[in-house]
């Protein structure tokens, strides 16, 4: 007798229900046991930025934060935005390449290679890994010292002609954003698009005022050098007196040339330590309030540089030197002491 065939009727329930089916009937099993990795023992720690915002550059915005070290980030999805760029399908292919190294999309294109300086590709290749706030999503930043860099790189391979018409739209726009900041001063527009400013470290301005400002005045301190005053008289064209006292703008003038030229907030430190009383004069110079190592150091340096000036300006011409002055020395200096 011939076997009848095996008639499989259909079953009236979606495919999820079926194997959800399946598993209910197998036995319990134990449950997954999980080793960790030597070294991963603990989850990674990804930091936090402590200020995040959007630095805006003509019609760009790039996010940015600036994590607890004072490490200042751009994030590279941003990045690749204001760049033109994409993770396209060659981005991809790139990245399965064997020894490809995990360059970002915005500068992974195998012609911008003899451009990238080898640090740089250090720097690319290790984005930093942040969240913008504990709940959110994980971020990875670029240094925000190297987006200049990346900038230059195509600005060089576009004008040795390296490039292909596709990519010269990115490099234009390269090209127009370096225009914007270098180095020194994307760290300033972080800082500023991130309200980083304004929670910066409280002891900032007392390390700079403890570097410079002695707790007591020095009385013995030599005061400024006659060589100093005597080209100041020759250009400025005054006569010397009996008393061997200036004309009360020497006073002043001294302030701009010296005084202003050291960090911000010293010379409003030394007027409150050593005020002026009802007749404007002081009790002691502001020199003999600076500390040896950092305070008159300084202060003979910037006296070294303005003598320089006086002595390579005509006589009686204060307009000539004021001149070499403003060319020399421009907006007031910033001390950073580091660590």
């Amino acid at each position: 007798m011939a076997k009848k065939p095996d008639i499989i009727e259909p079953i009236e329930a979606n495919f999820d229900d079926v194997v959800d089916s399946i598993l209910a009937s197998e036995a319990p099993s134990a449950p997954l046991q999980t080793t960790a990795m030597p070294g991963f023992e603990k989850p990674d720690e990804i930091p936090v930025a402590i200020a995040s915002g959007p630095l805006s550059i003509g019609d760009v915005e790039i996010d940015c934060a600036v994590l607890a070290d004072e490490t200042r980030l751009l994030s590279d999805r941003s990045v690749t935005k204001s760049m033109g760029g994409k993770r396209g399908g060659s981005h991809w292919l790139r990245m399965k390449e064997e020894g490809a190294i995990a360059l970002p999309p915005y500068i992974s294109a195998a012609n911008l290679r003899p451009f990238i300086p080898q640090d740089l590709i250090y720097i690319l290749s290790n984005p930093v890994p942040y969240r913008t706030k504990k709940s959110g999503a994980k971020a990875n930043g670029l240094l925000a010292t190297a987006f200049p860099r990346v900038l230059r790189v195509w600005e060089k391979a576009y004008e040795a002609g390296a490039l292909k018409p596709q990519q010269e739209h990115i490099a234009l726009q390269a090209i127009s954003l370096l225009k914007g900041f270098d180095e020194i001063a994307i760290m300033a527009l972080v800082d500023e698009a991130t309200g980083y400013q304004e929670i910066r470290r409280k002891d900032e301005l007392q390390k700079v005022l403890s570097a410079y400002i002695l707790p007591e005045h020095q009385p013995y301190l030599s005061s400024v050098p006659k060589e100093f005053t005597d080209e100041l008289y020759r250009v400025y064209g005054w006569e010397r007196r009996a008393d061997n006292r200036g004309p009360r703008y020497a006073g002043k003038l001294l302030r701009k040339l010296i005084y202003e030229q050291l960090p911000e907030p010293v010379l409003p430190e030394l007027d409150e330590v050593n005020p002026t009383n009802e007749k404007y004069q002081r009790k002691r110079k502001h020199f003999q309030s600076l500390t040896p190592e950092v305070g008159v150091s300084h202060f003979k340096t910037q006296m070294a540089g303005v003598m320089a000036l006086l002595r390579a300006s005509p006589s009686n011409n204060p307009k000539a030197f004021m001149s070499l002055f403003k060319r020399a020395y421009g907006d007031q200096y910033e001390l950073d002491l580091g660590e």
